[in-house]
């Protein structure tokens, strides 16, 4: 491709463009290319208005395009190469989602419609919010595909013929004109989906703020995406996020976790966590303390990919995988560190370090566990969780060693969230004090 480009993979295919994963030959970086025929232009002259538009824009949640080529048959719009999960996708793996987590990703996607929103001499109007359209790279989250964005005139737009049903405003379908309220209908629309997946007390906070973004009259939504903003920082858990981040930031760097025996949950349990704490904006990373094959297969299966920084990238995970007593721990990055010791629990028997110990409770698994309680029960910040949700177990060996034992529940998946494992972990981090 114009000798610059070596073509890796098709992205994706529509009826008048398609999107290659490129790598240019020069700086070992990947591109994304939209290919656009030139025989739609035709028929879709607005086609090649994405690259005009995006030429202007400079914003962490929108793509850099670096270039525009053609060739006899097509125009290429090279642009920034987005990798993570798509909001779509995030969701629909999760049984829960916090209330804070789902403020939070809307806050950004305001910020860029605001961004959009506030470009001179015309403001710009996105026209096709859905989930598929935002991607979520660890902390980041980048809006994509601009191919029906248009600059909007004082005098409106109808637009009708554009948008996704289910989240394209009624004025799109009635041949009026539009205005930047049909983005904050978008908005709405995002976050309800976003908390269909809250628990029910919590989808009541923002079922207000649904319902005004997505009203059927234009008048009745919020002017604008600041009035809605605003709203929702007003409704996060704990205030201000930004105030609240720095409060929390110094009270814990790192946790060990570790089993009493083979295959009883250790790692499960630890990426577990680790997507919970970055679900709810802990920054936190997984860590391999010992030779395992984890997070290797994880990337083998097609979870996730290795980052230029070598940290293993997947939804809400972020993970260093073992590389050897050789190799210097990465550690310099900021955030909590989740620290997954296998079975070596002697490595971290004399460390001050908080300290989670998953234990067997199966019936041939119970006198193991018994030793080795015997043995460092009387550690400070100790914390023991009874795996395969048997809570009988559980209360029995509290009562045994005088120390709290919380119950980690039957689970299939360590990067869904659901409801279950969300209430233990807040409780946990709650009552230890962490």
């Amino acid at each position: 491709m114009f000798d610059k480009y070596r073509i890796v993979s098709s992205l994706g295919e529509g009826n008048s463009s398609e999107v290659f994963l490129v790598e240019h030959r020069k700086l070992k970086a990947y591109r994304a290319v939209k290919c656009i025929k030139k025989t739609a232009l035709v028929r879709q002259p607005q086609l090649l208005l994405e690259a005009d538009i995006l030429k202007n824009l400079k914003h962490p949640g929108i793509p850099t395009i670096y270039d525009v080529e053609e060739d006899d048959n097509n125009y290429y719009i090279i642009e920034e190469y987005i990798q993570g999960q798509s909001l779509e996708a995030f969701v629909l793996r999760q049984d829960c989602i916090s209330i804070d987590t789902v403020i939070q990703i809307v806050l950004q996607l305001c910020d860029v419609i605001k961004y959009l929103h506030d470009q001179k001499p015309e403001p710009v109007i996105y026209q096709d919010l859905k989930p598929e359209h935002i991607i979520l790279c660890g902390e980041r989250m980048v809006l994509i595909d601009f191919g029906i964005s248009a600059y909007i005139t004082t005098s409106g737009n109808t637009f009708q013929n554009f948008g996704t049903h289910g989240f394209a405003p009624p004025e799109k379908y009635q041949g009026i004109a539009c205005d930047l309220r049909a983005d904050i209908y978008g908005v709405g629309k995002i976050l309800e989906f976003m908390a269909s997946k809250a628990l029910p007390e919590e989808f009541q906070i923002l079922k207000p703020f649904v319902d005004k973004a997505t009203a059927y009259s234009m008048e009745a939504r919020y002017s604008s995406v600041e009035a809605l903003e605003l709203d929702l920082r007003q409704a996060l858990p704990c205030g201000n996020q930004k105030n609240h981040s720095t409060t929390i930031r110094h009270l814990l760097t790192e946790i060990a976790v570790a089993g009493t025996q083979r295959r009883i949950g250790t790692t499960h349990l630890a990426v577990s966590l680790t997507c919970f704490l970055n679900q709810n904006h802990r920054p936190c990373i997984y860590q391999e303390y010992y030779p395992s094959d984890c997070m290797r297969l994880l990337i083998k299966e097609g979870c996730g990919y290795i980052r230029n920084d070598g940290l293993i990238s997947y939804e809400k995970f972020l993970g260093i995988p073992y590389y050897g007593a050789g190799i210097e721990r990465q550690e310099q990055l900021n955030g909590l560190y989740v620290q997954d010791y296998g079975i070596h629990i002697q490595e971290i028997a004399e460390e001050e370090k908080p300290f989670v110990l998953v234990m067997g409770s199966r019936p041939w698994e119970f006198e193991q566990t018994k030793r080795l309680l015997e043995k460092i029960s009387r550690r400070s910040n100790l914390v023991l969780i009874c795996n395969y949700g048997n809570s009988i177990r559980a209360k029995q060996l509290a009562r045994i060693y005088h120390h709290r034992v919380y119950c980690f529940p039957l689970d299939a998946d360590p990067f869904r969230m659901t409801g279950e494992k969300r209430k233990l972990f807040q409780k946990l981090l709650r009552q230890e004090g962490w």
